[in-house]
């Protein structure tokens, strides 16, 4: 182990290139530390100063270590900042994503709830109805999103339309929910998507209708929940979490709901 107050003499001597006067600036006496640059040369194992009587000069060694000696005083500076923030949450590393995760000491908090609409071709025979009933459609092509793109989305627009009596004959797919609607506008099908994407997009060839309630059928909508580990103790976790019950909440779920859609 290098003490750090090895590596300021150290770095004292190699800026001055003198010992008395890196004496002087560290306001102790000149042997002491001389003494302790032999200390530090033999913990290293190499000479990092060459000495003669045009002065003092850092060996190619030497040259190499102080960067080494830099780079570590000025970690450990950045360090002593940094974790007092982590500490109280308002700095760290937080990771979010949307990847199944097991519900034992999960807990939850819903975010929005968006309603479920029916995307459907300009020229389709229900698009001047007001609202439409989602049996009507047992026997209409469909375009989905690919299921392992969102587990729990997909399930949910597969119940709702085996509430309604049928299973969805899907014949086209497409990532991107933009794809989709443009899949929708070209004729391939109808689809089940966000009432959010309603209000932005294809409006001349693209039209958005209300479902119905089926009996018995599941809310036609979809939630989007924020879940955590009651196992993680993280300050930062918890500031995050805490948005949520201020003014910012309301932006922080647009922005993720767009991110969802």
């Amino acid at each position: 182990m290098i003490e750090t107050r090895l590596l300021r003499q150290f770095i004292a001597v190699a800026e001055e290139l003198h010992f008395h006067k890196a004496a002087i600036r560290l306001h102790r006496a000149q042997p002491p530390l001389s003494q302790a640059i032999h200390r530090l040369q033999d913990k290293l194992g190499f000479s990092l100063f060459t000495r003669n009587k045009r002065g003092v000069k850092l060996t190619p060694a030497g040259s190499a270590f102080l960067s080494a000696a830099y780079s570590t005083l000025k970690a450990l500076e950045l360090g002593i900042e940094h974790a007092p923030q982590v500490s109280e949450g308002i700095a760290g590393k937080l990771t979010v994503t949307a990847l199944p995760i097991s519900t034992e000491n999960v807990e939850s908090r819903l975010l929005l709830d968006e309603e479920i609409v029916m995307a459907l071709p300009a020229h389709h025979p229900k698009a001047k109805e007001g609202q439409i009933d989602l049996r009507d459609f047992a026997g209409e092509d469909f375009v989905f999103t690919p299921e392992a793109l969102g587990t729990g989305y997909h399930s949910q627009l597969t119940a709702l339309c085996e509430a309604a009596g049928f299973y969805p004959k899907v014949v086209q797919e497409a990532a991107q929910i933009h794809t989709l609607i443009g899949l929708v506008a070209c004729g391939f099908g109808v689809a089940l998507v966000p009432e959010s994407i309603a209000n932005s997009i294809m409006r001349d060839r693209v039209v958005f209708r209300r479902i119905h309630p089926v009996t018995a059928s599941p809310n036609p909508a979809i939630g989007l929940y924020m879940s955590w580990s009651t196992h993680n103790e993280s300050p930062l976790m918890d500031s995050f979490i805490s948005m949520f019950d201020l003014d910012v909440a309301p932006q922080v779920e647009g922005m993720l709901a767009a991110r969802v859609s």
